[in-house]
């Protein structure tokens, strides 16, 4: 699945653009060191913070820098590269539910929990997660996006 995971599941903007493009998400989701950082700098903070501290699987200080200020509450929780583990479905749908701004700190990798996050978040949020290269990718869940994602999460499971 990985050429269709691959594949933006929303609309990518680059820059200044992501201001304007999460404007109105009720909550705010980002996965990525990167996308959360750049949304931070530019004045916007995520309900939900999802995040590694790494860049392509590598570590990079820099991000523990830029984002330990990020949330009021922190939950580490371990997710290895190119799994999404069961016991992470309802420490994210806590965090969905909580009045404060959470960072899931993982230990292994965030990407795949972009899927997680459009499952379990309520219309009308918004997952901004990176997309290698080209931007950050704008995902307004609905009902399609919910249908869209479940069906990719069931065929990962098969």
């Amino acid at each position: 699945m990985r050429a269709e995971l691959a594949r933006p599941l929303g609309k990518v903007v680059k820059g200044a653009e992501v201001v304007a493009a999460v404007r109105g998400a009720k909550p705010l989701v980002t996965v990525g060191d990167y996308t959360t950082a750049d949304l931070v700098e530019r004045g916007v903070l995520p309900q939900i913070a999802v995040v590694d501290f790494k860049t392509n699987r590598i570590e990079e200080p820099r991000w523990h820098t830029k984002l330990k200020g990020v949330g009021d509450w922190v939950i580490v929780l371990d997710n290895p590269p190119g799994v999404i583990r069961r016991d992470v479905w309802p420490v994210i749908s806590e965090a969905l539910k909580s009045r404060e701004r959470v960072r899931l700190e993982v230990r292994g990798e965030e990407d795949l929990l972009a899927l997680v996050c459009i499952a379990l978040a309520p219309e009308g949020a918004v997952v901004a997660y990176g997309q290698p290269g080209e931007g950050a990718v704008i995902v307004r869940v609905d009902r399609g996006t919910k249908g869209r994602v479940h069906d990719i999460l069931r065929r990962m499971v098969a």
